[in-house]
């Protein structure tokens, strides 16, 4: 086998890309740039009953946004390499030039028992509360003259089948366990499990990493690999995804949805890369926000859990937020350009303004809107709301008293905040009181950017209409 590292990600387009293919695909890709070896994107599409064609251009497109690009394999235009092609389609020869060679040297048989033969052992077995083992004892007398239009299967012989994990360690399963199990159906379609070793022998893959769903057929896989007499790979189980309450496994309410959801959702593609790459590893040190470069340099097997990792949204809004906070303004600006109104651009100096005064409490790209939109659109104010503290007479009191100083001030940040806070002094009132009142008169809301801030950036003529419009709506 091939000295150099070499990596697959073999999803199969079943349905849409989500997280925990992509964390696999990510923890594939670290492994062959930090050993400098090559990543391959393979497509597994033999289950032709659940083919999805949206899910082939899905795939690209989600691992093209979120940044793992392979060296060779499907993609826009296929990547060369000299072990294409890459979907598995288009490889059926490989697959039945095996799987005959196998029956040739009597270490596979065709299968004649039929489908209804086949499920009423299996009920008989249910029945007597035995486990369901199908051997080649069991295949229904037949003529010497077998069709060639029959499934194949592997004869598999007694003994115990041994794999070593790179994550878990040694595993083994006993052979009296495992099937005669089909490698090659009657249509000429290879099963998973047998495609699956021979494009990974084929491709010269040495590494096979993927999640632990796998782990159960992986003694299949290394019977097939010593009985076909190839050179194994070595196999690591990465960890499963378990949703927020650390219980079951995620689900689509709980955030597995497709991974182009959450560019949708306006998660920059940097923060999710980091954020699944934390899912089940990490450095051994208390680091949380790696580059790419970064996580290519720490990336090692020995540090992935054997554990299920948590998907936790808090914390993947928080890191989304910081990187949001990283971006440039200008950066930042394009990237929040297709969540908000476009008129919100025509006046470029001020929307980047209102951005970068909101900049710090933005977690997601979409929450723009909603944040900067007191800027933009006279919020209506809720009376209850603003009179919620005090009594409707006093909060009047206060807005005249407040508009009254503010027309006479310059409005800087400093000029602001020391003549509103005379303001209090004189009223006999707590800060806290008085900025209130103003802060939902001006912006409707009770959280918002700080209250100076606001009135600066607003500036003098536009905070004095609507705190105008908050004593004329209670009048």
């Amino acid at each position: 086998m091939n000295n150099k590292v070499r990596t697959r990600f073999a999803p199969s387009p079943t349905g849409m890309l989500h997280i925990g293919g992509v964390r696999t695909a990510l923890f594939a890709y670290l492994f062959a740039r930090a050993h400098d070896g090559d990543f391959i994107l393979r497509l597994e599409d033999t289950d032709r009953e659940r083919f999805v064609e949206d899910g082939v251009e899905q795939i690209i497109q989600s691992l093209d946004w979120i940044g793992i690009h392979p060296d060779e394999g499907m993609w826009y235009e296929e990547k060369p390499g000299k072990h294409g092609p890459y979907i598995q389609s288009e490889r059926l020869p490989h697959y039945q030039k095996f799987a005959k060679e196998l029956v040739d040297k009597e270490l596979a048989y065709y299968s004649c028992i039929s489908p209804e033969e086949f499920m009423s052992l299996r009920e008989e077995a249910i029945a007597s509360k035995k486990p369901f083992i199908y051997k080649q004892s069991m295949e229904p007398i037949h003529n010497a003259d077998v069709s060639t239009d029959l499934p194949i299967r592997l004869k598999v012989s007694d003994g115990i089948t041994s794999w070593h994990d790179e994550i878990r360690g040694e595993a083994k399963t006993s052979n009296e366990l495992i099937d005669d199990f089909v490698i090659l159906k009657a249509d000429g379609f290879p099963t998973y499990n047998f495609a699956n070793v021979i494009d990974d022998h084929l491709m010269e893959i040495t590494h096979v990493i993927r999640g632990d769903e796998f782990i159960s057929t992986t003694a299949k896989h290394a019977l097939l690999y010593d009985t076909l007499g190839f050179e194994r790979p070595k196999w690591a189980h990465a960890p499963a995804i378990l949703g927020p309450d650390g219980k079951k496994k995620l689900s689509k309410r709980d955030g597995d949805v497709d991974i182009l959801d959450y560019k949708a959702k306006g998660y920059l593609p940097e923060a999710l890369l980091n954020f699944l790459a934390l899912l089940g590893w990490n450095d051994g040190t208390e680091k949380e926000l790696f580059s790419l470069e970064e996580l290519v340099t720490s990336f090692d097997l020995q540090r992935v859990q054997k554990s299920p990792a948590k998907f936790d949204i808090v914390r993947l809004n928080w890191m989304n937020g910081e990187y949001i906070r990283k971006l440039s303004l200008n950066d930042l600006s394009e990237k929040v350009r297709s969540f908000v109104p476009k008129e919100w651009y025509v006046n470029q100096d001020y929307f980047e303004k209102v951005l970068a005064l909101d900049k710090d409490r933005m977690k997601r790209l979409d929450e723009a809107k909603f944040i900067m939109e007191i800027f933009f659109d006279t919020p209506k104010i809720d009376l209850d709301l603003l009179t919620k503290k005090d009594s409707k007479e006093d909060v009047q009191k206060w807005l005249e008293a407040a508009i009254d100083v503010l027309k006479e001030c310059d409005f800087q940040h400093d000029s602001i905040e020391s003549v509103l806070r005379e303001l209090t002094e004189k009223l006999g009132i707590k800060t806290g009181q008085l900025f209130y009142v103003l802060r939902v008169s001006l912006t409707g809301r009770t959280e918002a950017p700080g209250l100076f801030d606001i009135l600066v950036t607003l500036g003098k003529e536009e905070s004095l209409r609507r705190l105008n419009n908050a004593i004329i709506k209670k009048a």
